[in-house]
């Protein structure tokens, strides 16, 4: 395992990245819905800080949080995750940072 340019194992970046992946679609599953960083936050019972926070992806979505957002949007859970080609070029990129 290299180690990134800050010094950080670049296992760190790739779960990074996955977190990255997984708050862009629920971005764009969202947007899609028209629904608010607000509605979310409230549907989450979270703040609109702590939505921000995910879909910037500095703070991961639970498991739970997505069972919720997939209810509450009417969309399927598959719709939040990388697809395996999408998983796949993910690890590329972390491989070769």
């Amino acid at each position: 395992m290299g180690l990134h340019v800050c010094g950080i194992p670049c296992i760190i970046h790739g779960m990074t990245d996955r977190a990255n992946s997984i708050a862009n679609k629920v971005r764009g599953v969202t947007a899609e819905k028209r629904y608010s960083q607000l509605r979310v936050a409230q549907a989450l019972g979270i703040s609109r800080t702590s939505v921000v926070e995910r879909f910037n992806g500095r703070v991961p979505f639970t498991a739970e949080e997505l069972l919720t957002l997939s209810i509450e949007l009417d969309a399927p859970i598959d719709r939040f995750y990388p697809t395996p080609a999408e998983l796949a070029e993910v690890t590329r990129k972390a491989a070769a940072a």
